[in-house]
């Protein structure tokens, strides 16, 4: 356990896991030196709160003379590693940790089930939340899904479950932590300006496996390119989910998901509300997850029949003269866009909506995806100019507009009765939006003015 008490904690990042870090750490009598590089509205009332509570406090740099005399250090998810100040403190000795490291430090249980993944970690770790919740097992749910690890501390004894979003950026500075069950759902181009190539991005990535060992399990993507090529390194017992190969684990063969752990169908696809490939892919691992821990799978279809797809991972919004408006804010990259698209069967009804920050990504590789299933491209944002010179082989019409409500007006003018408008941008939202979510809310309040 790390030794708190009158010891001094630098935390960089005064977000939600600054926030919630520096309230445990003054809670355990620790002195707290915090330091945020943005100067906003948002953080008033927090800086409030931590000065009272006896915290220090920097705002608009990350300066070396705050952080010289810190025991440790405490780093937000969202801080690029390459910052100066991380320079600084490693050439001073300081250790740097992610919260994630120290809260499993502090959990009382280590039944931890650790989910992480380019694509579909939320819906598959609320999924299992779900799945637990009905299995009356005693459980949280926290971490990269907006409630974190260390502040859901108190909620946790021996015996509770801690379901747990991850991720690469929560692995990069872990020490210890380690799941008992990790799953890593897939690994495709992300985060690219984060990291210099894939290859950082798959280091950190396979940490959730590091320190794991052959009484603990993983829960791996069989189909995944990625994944195949550190399965040796994983000493863990592996299990598998495959869309593609039968197996022992799970798999999807003519319309059924199959546990192959007791030989047995889990359920037709027929009668679950989660739709496409990926959601089946979150399905079987969800699925895996659960029996391991014990839960029978008469519970696991109950949950799967009852469970209603996330907001703005393909939200149908309405449909208008037969066009039907699908919000698919959540998607920030390339992979995603992909399953988007594929989960739709029709041939050439699609009218994508595509763009935002750029990220780096390679998006000539949706072509082959985007084929004769895409009508009309509407590009917006920052990386609209570079995904069209790399689409522009498709010969698939392609226009810019300026913002969501041109984008909107636009795909109802092109679009025909039985077309579907999928906005599913394939980039981050931070050129124009706070968050996805904030995007997604905007995607539809315009939708909803065409009524």
């Amino acid at each position: 356990m790390i030794e708190i008490k009158d010891k001094k904690f630098g935390i960089i990042g005064l977000g939600i896991t600054g926030f919630d870090t520096a309230i445990f750490l003054l809670k355990k009598g620790a002195n707290v030196y915090i330091s945020e590089k943005n100067c906003n509205e948002d953080l008033k009332e927090k800086i409030e709160i931590l000065k009272k509570n006896g915290a220090k406090i920097e705002i608009g740099n990350h300066s070396p003379e705050f952080f010289k005399k810190v025991d440790m250090v405490v780093i937000s998810p969202g801080i690029d590693e390459k910052i100066e100040i991380l320079k600084f403190l490693r050439e001073k000795g300081i250790p740097v940790i992610s919260e994630i490291e120290l809260a499993y430090s502090f959990s009382k249980s280590k039944k931890i089930i650790g989910i992480t993944g380019t694509n579909g970690k939320t819906t598959t770790t609320t999924l299992v939340g779900e799945i637990f919740k009905n299995a009356n097992y005693h459980y949280v749910v926290c971490g990269n899904i907006g409630n974190t690890f260390i502040g859901e501390i108190e909620n946790i004894d021996e015996n509770t479950w801690i379901i747990l979003e991850v991720s690469s950026f929560q692995l990069e500075k872990i020490k210890e932590f380690k799941p008992y069950i990790a799953c890593l759902l897939n690994i495709d181009y992300d985060h690219l300006d984060r990291y210099s190539n894939m290859d950082e991005y798959i280091s950190a990535k396979k940490r959730i496996f590091e320190n794991q060992n052959e009484n603990d399990f993983s829960i791996l993507n069989f189909d995944d390119y990625y994944t195949k090529r550190f399965l040796k390194e994983i000493k863990s017992k592996k299990i598998f989910f495959s869309f593609s190969h039968i197996l022992k684990g799970a798999y999807y063969k003519n319309d059924n998901i199959f546990l192959n752990l007791n030989d047995s169908i889990l359920i037709e696809t027929r009668n679950i509300k989660l739709k496409g490939k990926g959601n089946i892919q979150n399905i079987m691992a969800a699925s895996l997850i659960s029996v391991i821990c014990g839960i029978k799978p008469d519970i696991i279809r109950k949950t799967l029949e009852n469970f209603e797809p996330l907001p703005h991972r393909m939200e149908k919004v309405a449909e208008i003269d037969g066009i039907i408006f699908i919000n698919d804010s959540k998607s920030t990259n390339p992979h995603s866009v992909k399953n988007s698209v594929l989960s739709i069967e029709d041939e050439n009804r699609i009218i994508l909506i595509l763009g935002g920050k750029d990220k780096g990504f390679p998006y000539s590789q949706l072509k082959r995806y985007l084929r004769n299933k895409v009508k009309f491209i509407i590009l917006l944002g920052e990386a609209k100019e570079r995904i069209k010179n790399e689409l522009k082989s498709l010969n698939i019409p392609m226009e810019f507009v300026k913002d969501l409500k041109e984008s909107v007006y636009l795909a109802k003018k092109v679009g025909k009765k039985g077309d579907i408008v999928l906005f599913s941008p394939g980039c981050s939202s931070f050129d124009m939006f706070k968050n996805y979510k904030e995007r997604g809310d905007v995607f539809k309040k315009e939708v909803f003015t065409l009524l």
